[in-house]
């Protein structure tokens, strides 16, 4: 049920706009993703509203478990933003170059 929830709620937020999809061209998949990494800003805003007005009281059997989801969500744009950002070998610092080859010959 939790993980269902999730879907739907990243479901909801991602197709707000469905008209909007069709007058532009399609998105790459770096825009996808980083419209992906809004939306979940969005949807953690909307949870924290939530946490803040929920009355769990002490005699309910169930509860909506938000840090789970807040960990899931880090975990999700974590993930994206490892995607959209590799690490990448970083170039050798090398020994400076000296630049000037050529040399005068001196006579004996």
């Amino acid at each position: 049920m939790y993980h269902e929830t999730l879907l739907y709620v990243f479901h909801t937020f991602h197709n707000s706009m469905p008209y909007e999809r069709y007058f532009r061209s399609p998105l790459t998949k770096r825009e996808e993703l980083t419209l992906s990494l809004n939306q979940l800003t969005q949807i953690e805003a909307s949870l924290n509203r939530a946490q803040q007005s929920a009355r769990t009281g002490i005699n309910e059997r169930y509860y909506f478990d938000y840090p789970h989801i807040h960990d899931d969500i880090t975990t999700l744009r974590n993930g994206i933003e490892h995607y959209l950002t590799p690490a990448r070998a970083q170039p050798r610092d090398t020994a400076t170059l000296v630049g000037q080859y050529r040399e005068e010959k001196t006579t004996p």
